[in-house]
């Protein structure tokens, strides 16, 4: 296991694992109460920047996924 994940270099649970924590982080953390939202919003967008095209699509859906199952 530790020689696939050095030899293939990425997340054996999913290709877009790590999108998929950073959506449940973002949505866990506005949900709760007296969050300030603006400023967890300006912390995704900074760390987005980063991210490609592709991957900014992925997160916005991986987001709208946990908007509509954590309520």
């Amino acid at each position: 296991m530790q020689q696939a994940k050095r030899r293939f270099n990425h997340c054996l649970l999913g290709q877009h694992h790590m999108l998929d924590k950073i959506a449940y982080d973002y949505v866990t953390e506005i949900k709760t109460r007296g969050a300030n939202v603006a400023k967890i919003k300006y912390e995704l967008a900074e760390r987005a920047k980063k991210f490609t095209d592709e991957e900014k699509e992925i997160l916005r859906e991986l987001i709208q996924k946990w908007l509509e199952n954590i309520k």
